[in-house]
């Protein structure tokens, strides 16, 4: 009797520290989840991304403003992740790639990809630096380049041609990403302004639609809309930014398109997971793609 008593004892203690060690270990947690997951961070006015394949792998997109890269590396940081395997600077704006030093610094990073338009900003030209010093391979993709990360396919959709003598020469010669797990997909269209979404149209469609522009009235018309189709779409900007983002007209074309679910990252990282085949968002509900 006393043996077995011991026996339950020892199993009950095994148990309850395995528990506890799931508890404090998100990685270790969901490393036996075939899913891939997606984040969309609040760094204030600016855009940051990062996505976990199922594989593992990871693809950080964009790092937000100098200001807000902190809510990026200290979410990283809790989630143990110790190197980036592709880091997208989709254009040379401050409220994308102001981060991208700090970024460069804390985790190692397996590779760069940039939108290669030269703007010659401070912010570029310490980003550039930061890429030469720690020797970080690096290459500009264009539209019809394709990776597959296990069974993701990352396809590059813009720059599809160099856009020159608008109003927003860099916004328009973004990097313009499909990533497509199964039958769920995000388009990934960073600052894309009504020039660069006209050479790229129609857009694929998509499960997930990160808003252009933080929602500038520039980076969307019905038309887009229509042809991506989302379920579900996410704004990246800060409260009362002075920008007026996202603006009235973006707002009025979701309320004709009332099925679409939208989030915003004001007040917080959204996470986001999908197995292929549902796209789970924030309060665990489900959204079905069929």
């Amino acid at each position: 009797m006393k043996l077995r008593r011991r026996f339950f004892c020892s199993a009950a203690i095994t148990l309850a520290l395995l528990l506890t060690l799931l508890h404090f270990s998100p990685v270790m947690a969901e490393e036996k989840i075939p899913d891939l997951r997606f984040y969309a961070f609040d760094v204030g006015q600016g855009d940051s991304f990062f996505f976990v394949f199922p594989n593992g792998q990871t693809m950080l997109i964009d790092a937000g403003p100098e200001s807000g890269v902190k809510n990026v590396v200290r979410f990283l940081r809790d989630a143990a992740v110790k190197k980036i395997d592709v880091v997208v600077a989709t254009h040379p704006h401050s409220d994308h790639i102001g981060g991208m030093p700090q970024i460069l610094r804390r985790f190692a990073v397996g590779e760069i990809w940039d939108s290669g338009f030269a703007h010659g900003s401070p912010e570029q030209i310490a980003f550039y630096n930061a890429i030469k010093k720690k020797n970080i391979p690096f290459g500009k993709p264009k539209a019809g380049y394709r990776r597959m990360f296990g069974d993701v396919c990352v396809e590059v959709i813009g720059p599809k041609i160099e856009i020159k003598g608008t109003k927003g020469d860099a916004n328009n010669n973004s990097i313009i990403l499909l990533v497509t797990y199964k039958d769920v997909s995000f388009l990934m269209t960073a600052d894309m302004d009504a020039e660069q979404r006209a050479s790229l149209s129609p857009l694929p469609k998509a499960t997930l639609l990160k808003m252009p522009h933080h929602g500038s009235a520039k980076g969307t018309d019905m038309r887009m809309m229509r042809d991506v189709s989302p379920f579900a779409v996410v704004f990246s900007y800060a409260q009362g930014n002075s920008y007026g983002h996202p603006h009235k007209e973006v707002l009025d074309i979701l309320r004709k398109m009332p099925k679409i679910k939208r989030f915003d990252t004001v007040g917080g990282t959204l996470k986001f997971r999908t197995d292929g085949k549902q796209l789970t968002y924030p309060g665990e509900r489900a959204i079905n793609t069929k």
